[in-house]
């Protein structure tokens, strides 16, 4: 059994950041707080709701339950990637985590994971909640390695925890918090990053990656505050924040490409949404080629040039011709890459990730070339039971030993990797095909 880890009084504040969201941050509070109790860490509510809900919730909460919660109301039209500095500039404790509103942790798993290296005065730690399982546990002494490889986890708020102290010279020094401020307080999405690697440059500090798997709390309900200005966020303010770090780490534009790579962001349902919310439009479009920011995150426009030019009424019609043309590539790649799966296979049974458009074409190939397959594996196997025929599992339904697994994702392939290997799946007996080039 693992040890609770406990902490001195001010020695570690959990600041949740939250916005018109009482029901979550009720949810939130129901999950946690407890734990939160036992473990003796603070706790404080930064809202920059525009109505009174959350803040009369913590006054009842804290009454009923005598606690003493710390509640905090932020300007409304401070903007989203500026809200988290006030926490990380004004709480005081040693350590302080900036928590989302959505998602919660198995603390079991904190204690045995995270918690103790707050004991070891780490500077900072990053929870990931997918992919880059081989990094798991890895602390990273040079920046220019930690940008590269734990970006794409920083932009995610409620997933870092930072030693207060980090933030001392903008605290002291005027000049310095002047010249960050004239470069990130106004970055829309990204602006406290900004902050946290301007100040996390200036020493050797370390920095610990960890995947660390989170439960989310009302997803179906969960609208992201930015998401009118998506293509704003992911390609303006993701190069002005890499370009405002530039002089203090190598191989920015890397990152740029990296993290646009990584997340897929033009695949055909990100732009088909970005289409109707008016976000993705050719003015936009156009915006961003003449200033040399959209070839600055992808070479491959013309999905988003296409999403972007057509009609209100052919928007239904793009939609499945890009997916169409999506799964036309991801067959041909299958096809290239058969052979590779056949040697995976001896004294393996098969087992095939995905229940969707990629799995229906897996498995038509895998039967033509008399391939036996023994599932399916997918989160709503409950849901779902039977696909093509074949059973549907849900990962720990399997025997880790004897199974290979291909995952048929189009996108995202590599976020099932984490899953899989933590059931004990090895790494060579996973296989999926990545749609690089789209």
């Amino acid at each position: 059994m693992v040890k609770i880890v406990t902490f001195e009084p001010e020695e570690f504040e959990i600041a949740v950041v939250t916005y018109n969201r009482c029901e979550f941050v009720a949810e939130w509070l129901k999950h946690c707080y407890n734990e939160i109790r036992i473990r003796n860490i603070g706790l404080s509510i930064w809202d920059s709701s525009t109505n009174h809900d959350t803040q009369k919730y913590i006054t009842a909460f804290n009454h009923e339950n005598n606690t003493d919660i710390k509640y905090y109301h932020v300007n409304s039209e401070t903007s989203v990637g500026y809200k988290p500095t006030f926490p990380l500039l004004n709480v005081r404790s040693k350590y302080v985590w900036i928590a989302g509103d959505s998602r919660y942790h198995d603390f079991a798993i904190l204690d045995q994971k995270i918690f103790p290296y707050l004991k070891k005065d780490i500077d900072y730690i990053i929870l990931h909640a997918v992919n880059n399982e081989e990094n798991d546990g890895k602390i990273y002494t040079d920046k220019d390695s930690f940008l590269k490889e734990c970006f794409v986890a920083i932009t995610c708020i409620g997933l870092s925890i930072f030693k207060t102290s980090i933030f001392t010279p903008i605290r002291t020094n005027s000049l310095l918090r002047s010249q960050c401020d004239q470069k990130y307080k106004d970055n829309y999405g990204f602006g406290w990053i900004g902050y946290f690697l301007e100040m996390f440059a200036l020493q050797n500090y370390k920095a610990l990656f960890s995947v660390v798997p989170v439960l989310s709390i009302n997803p179906d309900k969960k609208i992201q505050s930015w998401a009118k200005k998506f293509y704003r966020c992911w390609i303006e303010d993701l190069c002005n924040l890499l370009d405002g770090i530039s002089e203090k780490y190598r191989g920015t534009n890397a990152v740029i490409k990296g993290t646009w790579k990584y997340l897929s962001l033009d695949r055909p349902s990100y732009c088909y949404e970005m289409r109707k919310s008016a976000d993705l439009n050719p003015e936009t479009l156009n915006k961003y080629k003449n200033n040399g920011m959209l070839q600055r995150v992808t070479k491959h426009t013309n999905r988003l040039e296409r999403f972007a030019n057509c009609t209100d009424e052919a928007l239904e019609h793009c939609l499945k011709q890009e997916m169409l043309l999506e799964e036309k590539i991801f067959e041909e790649l299958f096809l290239e890459n058969l052979d590779k799966v056949k040697k995976k296979l001896e004294g393996n049974k098969l087992w095939i990730y995905g229940a969707g458009a990629g799995g229906r074409i897996a498995v038509k190939h895998f039967r033509e070339h008399n391939i036996p397959i023994c599932g399916m594996l997918d989160q709503n196997a409950e849901k779902i039971k039977f696909f093509e025929g074949l059973p549907v599992k849900m990962i720990h339904d399997i025997n880790p030993d004897n199974s290979l697994i291909f995952i048929s994702l189009f996108h995202w392939a590599a976020f099932v990797i984490s899953s899989l290997t933590e059931h004990g799946i090895e790494k060579d007996k996973i296989f999926y095909i990545a749609l690089d080039h789209m």
